[in-house]
C-alpha cells in the first residue's frame, strides 16, 4: 500500500461512477481499492463472519481474470460496467486484445472515451438479436440488467430500450482466451448466444452466479450447469482454480448459492486446459507444489 493514510483515503468521495471511473488505471485508484478490499473483509470479519469466504473468494475471482490472459490472446468483458476489470487486464498484460460489451448507452460511450484502446459494443447480448427492454437502476448502476426488478426492488428504475445481440456476432471465435460475463442474471443467455467462440477458443470464463434465479428471463442454476458440462467444462470456486480440483457437481453448484454462499463469481474451465490454468494461477498467487 501507498504512504497515503486511512483518512485520506475515507475523504476520497466514490458516490459516482464518474469519480470511478476517472480514478481508473491510476495509483491512488489501485490504492483506494486496495484498501476499501482490505477494509471490507475486516468489517466482515467483525460482523458477519460467515460471510468472509464469499468475499474472499470474489476478491481472488477479480485477481486471477485479471491475471490469466495471455498474450496476443483476446479477452472479452461481457457487462463490462466503468471498466475495472479491463483496465486491470490492460495493465497486466498490454499485449491483449480487450472486447468489452456494455448495454447502458451512457456508460458505453465512457468506456470508448476512457479506453480508446479496447473495441467496446453498446448492446446487450443474448441468445438472439433484436431489441429488448432494460431496467436501469438509477442509485445502483451495477445491477441494472434485463430482468424486471421485483416489487421489493429500491431505488429509481428506468426502463430503456437497447438493442441485444448475439455474442458469436460481436467477437471472431478464435483466439479468446478468458472471458468474463456480469450481466445480472442473464449470464447463460450469453453462453446460449456464443456456441461457436465456445467450441473454436475454448476460453476460460469467470461468470457472476448471484443467489437467486433469473426467473424472469427463464434461468436457473441446474441449466446453466448443463449447458457448461455439455461443453465439457468444469465449474470451479476461486480458491479451487490453483490446486487439484474437479469441479462442482450439479448438486453442489446449486448448494453453493446457499447462504453463506462459497462465492458470487465462479470459473468455468475446459476440462482439457484445467492442469495448464491450474499452473497459471498458481504463478500468479505464488503458490509453490
Amino acid at each position: 500500500m501507498s504512504s497515503l493514510s486511512a483518512a485520506t483515503l475515507c475523504s476520497v468521495k466514490m458516490s459516482s461512477d464518474n469519480a470511478k471511473q476517472w480514478l481508473l488505471g491510476s495509483a491512488f485508484g489501485r490504492a483506494l481499492m486496495a484498501w476499501r478490499s482490505r477494509r471490507e473483509l475486516v468489517q466482515a470479519a467483525r460482523q458477519t463472519p460467515e460471510s468472509v469466504g464469499t468475499i474472499a473468494n470474489d476478491q481472488l475471482a477479480t485477481l486471477l481474470v485479471t491475471r490469466l490472459p495471455q498474450p496476443n490472446t483476446t479477452f472479452v468483458d461481457v457487462g463490462a460496467h466503468i471498466g475495472s476489470i479491463i483496465s486491470e487486464v490492460a495493465r497486466h498484460e498490454p499485449q491483449v486484445k480487450i472486447v468489452a460489451i456494455e448495454a447502458m448507452p451512457d456508460k458505453a460511450s465512457r468506456l470508448v472515451r476512457k479506453f480508446p484502446a479496447v473495441t467496446i459494443h453498446a448492446s446487450a447480448v443474448g441468445e438472439e438479436a433484436g431489441t429488448v427492454p432494460f431496467y436501469v437502476r438509477s442509485e445502483q448502476s451495477g445491477f441494472s440488467s434485463l430482468s424486471k426488478p421485483g416489487e421489493g426492488a429500491t431505488g429509481g428504475i428506468e426502463e430503456v430500450q437497447v438493442p441485444i445481440q448475439r455474442l458469436d456476432d460481436l467477437v471472431a471465435p478464435d483466439g479468446v482466451d478468458v472471458m468474463k460475463i456480469d450481466v445480472e442474471g442473464a449470464e447463460l443467455g450469453v453462453l446460449r448466444g456464443c456456441p461457436n467462440l465456445i467450441a473454436a477458443s475454448r476460453p476460460v470464463i469467470m461468470f457472476e452466479s448471484g443467489p437467486e434465479d433469473a426467473t424472469e428471463l427463464g434461468y436457473t442454476k441446474p441449466m446453466m450447469w448443463q449447458l457448461l458440462t455439455e461443453h465439457d467444462y468444469g465449474l470451479h470456486v476461486p480458491n479451487r482454480v490453483a490446486h487439484n480440483d474437479e469441479g462442482l457437481s450439479e448438486e453442489g453448484f446449486v448448494e453453493s448459492h446457499v447462504y453463506p454462499r462459497r462465492t458470487t463469481n465462479y470459473f468455468a474451465i475446459p476440462k482439457e486446459r484445467r492442469t495448464a490454468v491450474r499452473d497459471r494461477a498458481r504463478a500468479i498467487l505464488g503458490i509453490v507444489v
